[in-house]
């Protein structure tokens, strides 16, 4: 295959695909990675969901933030890196202090904020529909718990 071949071939994030609106799609590991931070600075400065990610999941941000952004890669763009299993991250918190519909949808909320001010595309609008069918199923296997 010649290099001029090779150009013209699809790969994901390489066209930097950009709407009318100049917003970037969710379309490369590095829109992921702004998106994921974006949104943990919403998630960070809220006073409903800040004490559940400092408090009482204590998460530690350079690590946490990789692996969601590995998440929403794999979701997005079929990245296989990301191997564990959410729920049970989940259920640890909730033993803590459980999640109640509010904070559910406070995430939601905050996720659909950031998507709408930031970014826009084919790969966005995956991302809402990914979020919301995860955080349903969040919210119904917690609440089944009790």
């Amino acid at each position: 295959m010649s290099e001029r071949q090779r150009v013209r071939l699809f790969q994901p994030g390489a066209a930097g695909h950009r709407s009318k609106s100049g917003r970037p799609d969710l379309d490369s590991p590095e829109q992921i990675d702004r998106m994921v931070s974006l949104f943990y600075q919403r998630i960070l400065e809220d006073p409903l969901l800040a004490p559940v990610f400092l408090e009482v999941a204590r998460i530690d941000l350079d690590e946490h933030l990789p692996l969601i952004a590995a998440f929403w890669k794999k979701l997005l763009l079929g990245d296989d890196r990301y191997n564990r299993h959410m729920m049970a991250k989940h259920r640890a918190v909730d033993d803590k202090m459980p999640l109640t519909g509010a904070h559910h949808e406070r995430w939601l909320g905050l996720f659909m904020a950031n998507l709408d001010q930031h970014f826009e595309g084919p790969h966005t609008d995956r991302a809402r529909q990914l979020a919301a069918r995860i955080i349903d199923n969040l919210y119904e296997q917690l609440s089944q718990r009790r």
